[in-house]
């Protein structure tokens, strides 16, 4: 058979397809077709990610080159579009192509199922529909099928292109929340080892995601291993605290109870319903200026933000509404909405005159915009006005225009006459104000001019002349203002701001919403239940602005995206496209000294003052009058607790600032902020951290040895706070800038021994010695102080860290060599901290052997602390967070308990409480209160064990300190479960394991002594036994046998280990 050319080309098209998860690929059966370089494939992406909707060309420009535009850019993306054309069509020309131009841009028409992300969504929403339906088994096969597309992430080699970046981003949100859709309806079928198969690497790359954790918690608690479900509860709520500063949501939590009381078997989960959202466009613009929004691939145009999402706003309608009224009864006023952009004038006014209670239905209402492009003639729109008055007004109207002097505008704008005279200029708008009067003596007019702070000056005195005129006439004159901020606003000394303090004028101000509003207005579009973190960022990043509010709630996902918590991160971390855009056109409206004022601004943050600005200022600095021009663009405003602070008036300003500078213009004014701030602030602690974090983003501008000292200063300022994991942050900026720094001898070799030594102290209190990274740092550390002299104290107190490190992991042989190697640099250098250092070593390793002589050692080592200087002291305290002398007294608890000076040990635990409450370091306030809840359940006291451990995991759980969170929370479990706590032994059982995956065996014999205890009160005696047994044997092979004494507790059921 014989096929025309259209046919044959209608084919090659048949046979296309677009493949963007990984590289941006397209093929014609299995052959890649040639797209080009990555610009070119960019264009097919953009074009995809909008199917079927035309893109503006403009917008493709300033989508593919930002700033940087190339000689011709309309030019140069024909070009591309060309290329693609013929690619993708295999012809030359040929009516049949796929891409093809439709005002004002490109449309891409092309069948969603040859676009591998298209076949993506579509599966994902129907899996959707067969859970509705019920349909598990089929929905499980399409979920499969949906996730065995997910090669890679999309676009992975466009992703330096925001809206496909953000398309990724959504794209991987929606696979999460399908993975998560996919677990359940596997447990929902009871397929409960393929949903944990599955989840196991989704919890490890979203840690956060609560709804993951619990279905993996439900899916290993259904195959039996509920150690291990509650063990990865505890990580993530450890996790959630640490990293986010957050409870488990309540969900999790009653995940976590229901696994406690043994119901999970009963409660399969249907499968939740995933929400497969087409990418929106930017909600309907609030106002004439705010940026365009353009439809996205597939999607149906979003409604408007409903008037009714904003009840804070009836007042002002109410005001606006009664104004109108007035007016049109004669009462002689104009009426003035005004706002900055974005706060919904046009909306308030659109629904004052059509809503439910309009003007009187014989009022002619005309609407006239005030904006005027290049050519527009001079009071043009005094024009729109007489050409929309003619209508309603018949041939009357014609003799009326007779008087403006043939046709005023045309007189104005100078075309067939002479310039007019400053009295027929009066005449003309004498004219024109009275051609309007006696229109509406015939039938009541409303008269709404948007836009007003961009009318010429022709147009604002034609409405100033009328508005002294309207008393008594049916005519009422509502005019939009906008206030300087996200958009300019009207010239401040102009005939408008002297018509807005005219007493005839009456203003109805709009401002920003309120947190509930914002509140009020989520709950609106999305519904009920949207978490507090959620609209708190909203609002954080809004300031109320409800343009602003819009475009956040689309780039976020849409409304019903807004019930996932982790949205806040996204809405926090995200600047939409449309506000991106709007503000570039507002900065390039300014003048160039307010915009550098607004870019140092931005980089100093909250040290932005008019002294800091100028010291950032090249060329004399920033005066009043300049400062004063910056507040007037409405950007900026003093900050209200401290008036000599400017800060900007969204956080949207300063963050699209710095990304719209080039790093090397960024990394410069960094170094010009270190510079002022250090000048301004010296050494002062306060001030460390924000003047490191200056010198860090100073990086490419500054040499390194002029940034590491700010980087140590506030790394060590850190440490004084206990932010233990801040400090650590600043360490590793520090050590990186050296390593990647040119080597200049042994100076730089001692900073980078002395950062990593600050490396290795900072990991092992946050992470624990059992932690493999300190393992590695130590290792690190012992390569680099090779050869190294002159160090002996700093070398004692690492042999001490590295005999406890070795300590707590159960390897005495080589800490006993450490305490020999003590031993030898004491007798050789008789420094005191040296001596201390051997003394607490050695009664560490001996305390459970030869507890006696543990007990000498450590009260010598507590005399030789109360004799250091204060500042040999300070130094150690420093170094390690453990105050010396609360160090042996820690220590010396245990051991008079185990001694049976029960009596000396409380009043000594008493002491140290009430010393570390006064003086000590977050490490001694909680290591003080574990050795109290360790000794108080050693004595059977669990109120006092559980209120110790209680306050002991508050301070860990503050500071990051999560082996001594693993340790009392050993403590804390035995005492929840001795007052009778349901599912508190779980959760004890848990503790315990945890501290064998950490590695924290020292004392690992007391802490199974009671959970043997637990078990058997709690009637889990073969349990116990087995307990008992495997504390026994650690007792035995490391010769602990103190932690078996007679003395202690759970050795009255010692003969369950002798049973058979």
């Amino acid at each position: 058979m014989a096929y025309t050319a259209q046919e044959q080309r209608s084919a090659s098209l048949a046979d296309l397809s677009f493949e963007a998860f990984g590289v941006m690929t397209a093929r014609r059966g299995a052959e890649q077709v040639p797209l080009g370089p990555p610009r070119h494939r960019a264009v097919l992406a953009l074009l995809l990610i909008r199917l079927g909707q035309v893109v503006p060309a403009d917008q493709l420009v300033d989508e593919l080159w930002g700033d940087s535009l190339p000689r011709r850019p309309q030019a140069t993306l024909q070009t591309y579009l060309s290329h693609l054309r013929r690619v993708l069509t295999g012809q030359q020309h040929g009516p049949v192509t796929p891409l093809r131009y439709q005002a004002p841009g490109y449309v891409l028409t092309v069948e969603p199922t040859t676009f591998d992300l298209s076949r993506f969504e579509s599966l994902v929403s129907c899996g959707q529909r067969h859970v509705a339906d019920g349909r598990l088994q089929s929905a499980r096969e399409v979920f499969d099928k949906a996730l065995r597309l997910w090669r890679a992430d999309p676009f992975l080699d466009l992703t330096a292109y925001t809206p496909l970046a953000e398309e990724g981003a959504r794209l991987s949100l929606l696979r999460t929340t399908a993975v998560a859709a996919h677990a359940d309806t596997l447990l929902a079928l009871g397929e409960a080892g393929d949903a944990v198969a599955l989840l196991r690497r989704e919890v490890s790359l979203h840690p956060t995601d609560e709804r993951l954790v619990g279905s993996l918690m439900t899916g290993l608690y259904r195959l039996g291993r509920q150690a291990e479900a509650l063990q990865l509860y505890d990580r993530t709520r450890a996790y959630l605290a640490e990293e986010l500063g957050v409870a488990p949501a309540r969900e999790l939590q009653h995940v976590h109870m229901a696994l406690l009381r043994h119901e999970l078997d009963d409660q399969a989960p249907a499968p939740a319903l995933v929400e497969v959202r087409e990418r929106p466009e930017a909600p309907a613009e609030r106002e004439a200026d705010a940026p365009a929004a353009v439809p996205q691939a597939g999607q149906r145009r979003a409604p408007t933000t409903a008037y009714s999402s904003f009840p804070c706003r009836d007042d002002a309608l109410d005001a606006l509404r009664s104004s109108i009224t007035g007016a049109l009864r004669g009462s002689g006023h104009i009426t003035a909405v005004v706002g900055e952009a974005g706060v919904g004038k046009t909306e308030l006014v659109v629904r004052a005159t059509t809503d439910s209670e309009p003007p009187p239905p014989e009022a002619e209402v005309i609407r006239v915009n005030c904006r005027a492009g290049e050519g527009t003639p001079v009071g043009w729109v005094w024009q729109q006005v007489l050409r929309r008055l003619e209508t309603p007004y018949g041939t009357s109207f014609d003799g009326l225009r007779k008087q403006c002097v043939l046709h005023p505008m045309t007189t104005l704008s100078g075309h067939g006459t002479e310039q007019p005279s400053h009295q027929l200029h009066f005449l003309v708008q004498d004219a024109l104000c009275e051609a309007v009067l006696q229109c509406a003596d015939d039938r009541p007019l409303l008269l709404v001019l948007e836009d007003a702070h961009r009318a010429d000056r022709l147009t604002l005195d034609v409405l100033g002349l009328l508005s002294n005129r309207t008393q008594g006439r049916p005519v009422s004159v509502v005019i939009t203002v906008r206030e300087p901020g996200l958009g300019a606003g009207p010239d401040a000394d102009g005939p408008l701001m002297d018509l807005l303090a005219d007493s005839r004028t009456k203003v109805v101000h709009l401002g920003n919403l309120a947190e509930e509003h914002v509140r009020a207005a989520v709950t609106a579009q999305a519904g009920p239940g949207v978490d507090a973190s959620v609209v708190r960022a909203l609002y954080e990043r809004s300031a109320g602005n409800p343009y602003l509010l819009d475009q956040l709630l689309a780039d976020a996902g849409g409304a019903r995206r807004l019930h996932d918590p982790q949205v806040a991160d996204v809405v926090r971390a995200g600047i939409p496209t449309g506000i991106r855009n709007m503000l570039r056109r507002r900065f390039a409206g300014l003048p160039p000294r307010v915009v550098q004022i607004l870019k140092c601004c931005a980089v100093l943050g909250t040290e932005a003052t008019l002294a800091s600005l100028t010291g950032m200022l090249d060329d004399g600095g920033a005066d009043q009058d300049l400062v004063e021009e910056v507040m007037g663009t409405g950007l900026m405003e003093s900050d209200r607790d401290r008036p000599h602070r400017l800060v900007f008036r969204y956080g949207l300003i300063r963050d699209v600032l710095l990304a719209e500078m080039r790093h090397q213009e960024r990394a410069a004014l960094h170094a010009r902020a270190v510079g002022v701030l250090s000048a301004w602030h010296g050494d002062s602690p306060e001030a460390s951290e924000e003047v490191a974090r200056h010198a860090w983003e100073a990086a490419l501008a500054l040499p390194a040895e002029d940034v590491v000292p700010h980087l140590r200063r506030a790394g060590e300022q850190a440490i004084g706070d206990g932010d233990y994991q801040g400090a650590r942050t600043w360490f590793e900026h520090a050590h990186t800038l050296l390593c990647a720094a040119p080597r200049t001898g042994d100076a730089a070799s001692e900073q980078t021994l002395d950062l990593r030594t600050k490396l290795f102290y900072t990991t092992s209190i946050t992470r624990g010695y059992g932690d493999h990274q300190v393992e590695v740092e130590a290792g690190r550390i012992r390569k680099l102080s090779a050869g190294t002299a002159g160090r002996t104290t700093e070398q004692a107190a690492l042999l001490l860290r590295q005999f406890v490190a070795e300590l707590v992991t159960g390897r005495p042989t080589e800490s006993a060599r450490h305490v020999e190697q003590l031993r030898a640099l004491a007798e050789r250098s008789g420094a005191p901290e040296i001596r201390f250092y051997e003394q607490i070593a050695r009664g560490l390793l001996r305390l459970p052997s030869e507890t006696a002589d543990a007990l000498t050692a450590l009260t010598e080592a507590e005399h030789t602390a109360d004799e250091l200087s204060p500042e040999q002291r300070g130094g150690m305290t420093r170094r390690s967070q453990h105050d010396p002398r609360y160090l042996a007294m820690n220590h010396r608890v245990l051991t008079l308990w185990l001694l049976g000076a029960t009596d000396d040990a409380r009043a000594l635990c008493d002491e140290l409480l009430a010393a570390t409450g006064q003086g000590g370091t977050p490490v001694d306030r909680a290591s003080a209160y574990y050795f109290d809840s360790l000794v108080a359940a050693l004595g059977e006291d669990a109120h006092r064990a559980a209120a110790s451990s209680g306050r002991g995991l508050d301070i860990a759980g503050a500071h990051g300190l999560s082996h001594w969170t693993a340790m009392l929370q050993v403590c804390q479990g035995w005492a929840r479960q001795q007052t009778g706590e349901p599912g508190a032994l779980a959760g004890l059982e848990s503790a315990v394991a945890e501290l064998r995956e950490r590695r924290l065996l020292i004392r690992l014999p007391l802490h199974l002594g009671l959970l043997a205890q637990a078990q058997h009160s709690s009637g889990a005696v073969e349990d116990a036994r087995r307990t008992l047994r495997s504390s026994a044997a650690e007792v035995e092979s490391r010769g602990e046998f103190a932690y078996a004494g007679s003395g202690l507790p759970f050795t009255r059921l010692r003969h369950l280990t002798s049973a058979s």
